[in-house]
């Protein structure tokens, strides 16, 4: 065994970088408040204080990272010139006062976009007791990104005619279950080929027979014109939340639970459905900082902070991430260079590393490997936050025969199909941070898993497959 002293993580070397990106400018009309400290620490996983983090709706404007996030029924914001260290602001919205209003209940995902020099927010409205419909498109402005006033004059609801409303199509509780009951989740963008402005949203057909992400359009982003839907999916799927953009010719519409289907056109039914990650990750969704398009989603927790337990809705948000394509249009994800820098601290190198070699190491660190398959078959697999008796822990195990690769633990595992090469070498880089664990191969298939109950600080490699060697491990924590 090999051992390394815990890194106490120290902060006092990043003086010189929170002079440059601590500072997030804020217009000038906008008074700061107590809620607007910022947080001079960097952090991988933003998470309120005594709170979850839902939905997150992220918006990028002059150099500023803006998220918003469901907290609780309202949408929270925060934001950042590094994607590091977050500045709380005030609420964006608050749910309405009128019990049989709009959004009495609660209010759900969206999207911002600007336009004129205004800002607009697009949110569901959620109330069940609303005569007029449970879920609809409500809008805010503002022109600070800051300080937002709801127009519920343009509040508009499904029309009936092709998209379902309970009001005017009746009751479909026999044909669909509650979560495709649906008109939610507004993703606004601007379509320049046809010079008008996009609206996807998770709907039902009017006949109650399909979900769908359904479109409208418009010219104002006030009066909007619905038509046939984008997509048109099985019940089987889960495309609520849609994400949509548009990467090389093709409209990626990424959905809550981490799969993403493409098209080129509108009118598609049933296309492909595709993951671009594994694990725990929620209701990722994308900005454009004008160079690359950064995802960010939440990692729900579970039940009694055990991994024994339930999943539930909400949590921690992820690391940011990088989301590209290939030439074919296939997505994939590698960590942001922020993210990567940050881990400036080597606490181990091991040119080349004995299988079944215990390595001590801190609490959270960054990890990268390579993996040198010479068979094509057999498993290889990385053990992680291992006991001192190496019967706890995590793994992340490839099978270069199936092309398969799956994280998990004894209560559960994640696997994916990967396009990997079973004679080439396979990168490995692993972010351990508090009760996350996020694993990138090749740095372009992502894994996101909850770490909850196995403390150990044991890093091992052990492999099936003949003639296997480890070389070139580098383990970094943040100084």
């Amino acid at each position: 065994m090999k051992r390394i002293h815990p890194n106490r993580c120290r902060r006092a070397a990043l003086t010189v970088l929170l002079s440059v990106f601590s500072a997030v400018t804020l217009p000038a009309s906008a008074p700061r408040s107590p809620q607007q400290t910022a947080n001079t620490k960097p952090t991988l996983h933003f998470r309120p204080q005594d709170a979850k983090a839902g939905d997150v709706i992220p918006f990028y404007w002059k150099g500023d990272y803006h998220l918003f996030y469901l907290k609780g029924p309202d949408w929270a914001h925060v934001v950042s010139r590094d994607l590091l260290r977050w500045q709380e602001l005030p609420n964006a919205l608050i749910k309405g006062s009128d019990p049989l209003g709009p959004d009495w209940e609660s209010i759900w995902t969206g999207s911002v976009v600007e336009h004129g020099g205004t800002f607009y927010l697009f949110y569901t409205g959620k109330n069940s007791n609303d005569p007029l419909g449970d879920q609809k498109v409500m809008q805010a402005r503002s022109v600070d990104l800051i300080h937002w006033t709801k127009h519920p004059e343009y509040t508009f609801y499904a029309d009936g005619k092709i998209y379902w409303n309970k009001t005017i199509n009746g009751a479909i509780d026999d044909k669909q279950i509650y979560h495709h009951q649906a008109f939610r989740d507004p993703h606004v963008v601007w379509n320049g080929r046809e010079n008008r402005w996009w609206l996807a949203l998770h709907a039902m057909l009017a006949d109650g027979s399909a979900p769908n992400v359904g479109l409208y359009t418009s010219r104002d982003l006030t009066h909007w014109t619905p038509h046939a839907p984008l997509v048109v999916y099985p019940a089987s799927v889960s495309g609520d939340c849609p994400d949509l953009f548009e990467l090389n010719g093709l409209w990626n519409v990424n959905c809550a639970d981490y799969h993403y289907m493409q098209v080129r056109d509108t009118g598609a039914i049933d296309p492909p459905v595709q993951p671009y990650d594994c694990g725990d990750l929620r209701v990722a969704k994308t900005m454009s900082d004008g160079k690359r398009r950064i995802l960010i989603g939440w990692i729900g927790d579970y039940k009694n902070d055990s991994d024994a337990g339930e999943y539930e809705w909400g949590g921690t948000l992820s690391m940011p991430r990088e989301l590209y394509a290939d030439a074919a249009g296939q997505l994939y994800q590698r960590p942001v260079r922020e993210v990567v820098r940050l881990f400036d601290r080597t606490v181990l190198r091991e040119k080349r590393v004995g299988l079944n070699t215990r390595y001590d190491l801190p609490e959270n660190y960054m990890l990268t490997a390579t993996l040198f398959p010479q068979s094509g078959f057999g498993q290889a697999t990385l053990r992680f936050r291992e006991s001192a008796d190496r019967t706890e822990g995590y793994s992340l195990t490839v099978d270069f025969q199936t092309g398969e690769i799956g994280i998990g633990s004894r209560y559960r595992t994640f696997q994916r199909k990967c396009g990997i090469d079973p004679y080439a070498p396979l990168k490995i880089r692993l972010f351990v941070d508090g009760t996350i664990a996020e694993c990138f191969v090749n740095d372009a298939y992502c894994f996101t898993m909850r770490i909850y109950d196995s403390l150990g600080t044991g890093v091992s490699f052990r492999s099936t497959a003949p003639g296997l060697t480890v070389k070139d491990l580098v383990v970094r924590v943040c100084e």
